[in-house]
């Protein structure tokens, strides 16, 4: 058991060689069957699938399938102005290469996509018009189906949740609800809908302990919705550009005052887009973190540096992962 542990650490949480495809074609010397689930504590967090999922690329916002074999994400390259969103299927023991679903456009970002409980829509937000389109360049949720083995063409959500506003960040619950951010009232800050006799009702903001004058946004809401992981940008007691926090539910419209999950979690760079796997035991999210010594180590030759820019340690957005212990965080 412990040179199974040993190895799923290797090729999950520990610095992978810098060449990608060696990454995907090694064969582990132990069967792994499970795609994040190891037999210790994670403490802090750690780079998720380094140089296979994390890569040079940047990278943000996390979902899973419901038996955790197929991760998603948004890829994005300033350079090309190209957002889009990517998947990554655990087969043979590690994740193969990434491929894009089949609607990703060139000339039309979209980002946040978030699977559905159940795994049978996806979730994500675009500027795309479409007929009924509030005026103004805004960011509205679409959703896709899968069906027939594959995601259908995507559709907008609609009214009542489409705004003149931004809407980002779309996570739904078991019962259908959607939890998502707007800033259709001058300010980002996070709603839900409700979805009762068949049609989804009018968002409701989530009260000002959770949002402040602070911009609030990237909302995690478990299934149950018995808490509420989101980020907090500029915050003064916050340790980077932005921090993730927790809330628990309380009654059905009052939460605790979120707690930041503390430089065990934050960094000071950029920290958001929170992820629980689906048992519940682990917290994905993504940053903007560099290795300790990084640039000094790139500024030692033009090798090291040409080595570091073409790996994950070039500082790019990417994933991290830790254990996730709910209790630590209750009052």
């Amino acid at each position: 058991m412990k040179f199974k542990i040993i190895s799923l650490l290797f090729l999950i949480l520990s610095t992978a060689c810098s060449n990608n495809k060696k990454a995907n074609k090694t064969e582990p010397s132990v069967r792994i069957t499970h795609p994040y689930r190891i037999d210790s504590i994670i403490e802090k967090p750690v780079k998720f699938y380094p140089e296979v999922i994390s890569t040079n690329i940047d990278k943000f916002n996390t979902s899973m399938s419901p038996d955790g074999r197929t991760i998603y994400y948004t890829a994005t390259s300033q350079k090309l102005g190209i957002t889009g969103i990517a998947y990554q299927k655990f087969e043979e023991g590690n994740f193969g290469s990434p491929e894009f679903v089949p609607f990703v456009w060139a000339d039309t970002p979209m980002s946040d996509v978030q699977i559905s409980p159940d795994g049978n829509l996806m979730l994500f937000s675009t500027f795309k018009d479409f007929e009924g389109k509030p005026d103004g360049f805004n960011f509205n949720i679409w959703v896709s189906e899968f069906k027939n083995g594959s995601w259908q063409d995507p559709t907008p959500f609609g009214s009542p949740i489409t705004s003149s506003g931004n809407e980002f960040y779309p996570v739904m619950t078991k019962n259908r609800s959607i939890y998502f951010s707007s800033d259709k009232s001058g300010n980002s800050d996070i709603y839900f809908s409700r979805f009762e006799n068949g049609e989804y009702q009018k968002p409701v903001r989530l009260p000002d302990n959770i949002n402040t004058d602070k911009m609030e946004a990237d909302a995690f809401i478990s299934v149950d919705e018995s808490f509420i992981i989101f980020v907090r940008v500029d915050e003064p007691d916050g340790y980077g550009k932005s921090d993730l926090y927790i809330s628990f539910r309380e009654d059905n419209m009052k939460w605790s005052d979120p707690v930041n999950m503390g430089e065990g979690v934050n960094s000071d760079e950029i920290d958001g887009s929170p992820y629980v796997t689906p048992d519940g035991m682990y917290l994905i999210f993504t940053s903007g973190r560099k290795q300790g010594g990084i640039k000094e180590k790139a500024a030692e030759g033009y090798e090291n540096f040409k080595s570091i820019i073409s790996s994950s340690e070039n500082g790019s957005l990417n994933f991290y992962i830790m254990s996730l212990d709910l209790d630590k965080y209750k009052n």
